[in-house]
């Protein structure tokens, strides 16, 4: 009954209780860990854990996360599990950018246009990223690494106001 309780809690993913030999009672928590924030302007926000769990944001912590926003976020939050959803592509990205320390520091947000593209806002220079559909994901960082790597120590780093990864083998820059 106590691990059931326990469970009830959307940031907890496995509860295990027992007594050990002594007759203490020994109780093993996972929490669940949040890899990003969706944020509504009307609306509540939530965080996506690691497993596509929806999450309600908590009022005893703030994780320092990358923001998701825009189109759709609505429904969203109310698929509890985008892990195998519609969603999944979006979930896909939001796991590389969340293991790659480079993108975790440089992408402080994603929005979700009305026509279903992504851009990506960036946390240290001024460009939007236009990121297109959460497709081949790893060749879209792979041409935007070369951006920051290549294109702006030259150029500097505030010289572009919009970049554009959303086709293939291209980098467009404005």
């Amino acid at each position: 009954t106590l691990e059931q309780r326990l469970l009830a809690n959307n940031y907890i993913e496995t509860a295990e209780i027992f007594r050990d030999l002594k007759g203490n009672l020994a109780v093993n928590v996972l929490l669940r860990r949040p890899q990003a924030r969706i944020v509504q302007t009307d609306g509540a926000d939530a965080y996506i854990a690691e497993d596509g769990t929806i999450l309600p944001v908590s009022s005893k912590f703030s994780s320092r996360l990358v923001l998701i926003s825009g189109a759709g976020t609505q429904d969203l939050i109310a698929s509890q599990n985008i892990e195998n959803s519609e969603y999944q592509s979006l979930f896909e990205l939001v796991k590389y950018t969340s293991a790659d320390e480079f993108w975790r520091a440089q992408i402080a947000q994603i929005v979700i246009e009305a026509n279903g593209e992504l851009t990506l806002l960036p946390q240290v220079t001024k460009q939007k990223i236009e990121f297109g559909e959460a497709n081949n994901i790893a060749d879209k960082f792979s041409r935007l690494r070369t951006f920051y790597t290549r294109i702006l120590p030259q150029k500097g780093w505030n010289s572009y106001s919009r970049v554009n990864v959303k086709y293939e083998n291209q980098i467009i820059c404005e």
